[in-house]
């Protein structure tokens, strides 16, 4: 397949459950950069990140027009989570690319299982 096909159908699925469930997109993203592009770990979370902007206020916009969005509760992440990706983004080229896809694994991991058993 095109490698700028395929990396359009990567994003395209990882929008999809971005939209649908209110996934990160990188859970998905990161993954299919490493291996089915060649990215490496950290090219391919920096990537990630830029994409979440332009998908996130389109999933953000569809869902205020649903009356599902609580923009004060939004305000408040998003301040949190500007400062907190200061710091990661910071740290991130401090840490080696397998550490790097240890932590997103376990953290992947973590979360599907919590929310599995929940």
């Amino acid at each position: 397949m095109n490698r700028n096909l395929l990396t359009m159908a990567i994003g395209f699925a990882a929008g999809i459950l971005s939209g649908l469930i209110g996934i990160g997109g990188a859970i998905l993203m990161v993954p299919g950069m490493i291996y089915f592009l060649g990215i490496s770990q950290h090219m391919a979370q920096a990537t990630s990140l830029a994409v979440i902007i332009p998908g996130a206020v389109v999933s953000a916009v569809v869902y205020y027009s649903y009356g599902q969005l609580n923009i004060h509760l939004s305000l408040l992440f998003a301040v949190g989570g500007v400062v907190g990706a200061y710091i990661g983004s910071s740290i991130m080229p401090l840490i080696k690319p397998d550490v790097l896809r240890k932590i997103f694994a376990a953290v992947a991991m973590a979360m599907a299982i919590k929310m599995g058993v929940s």
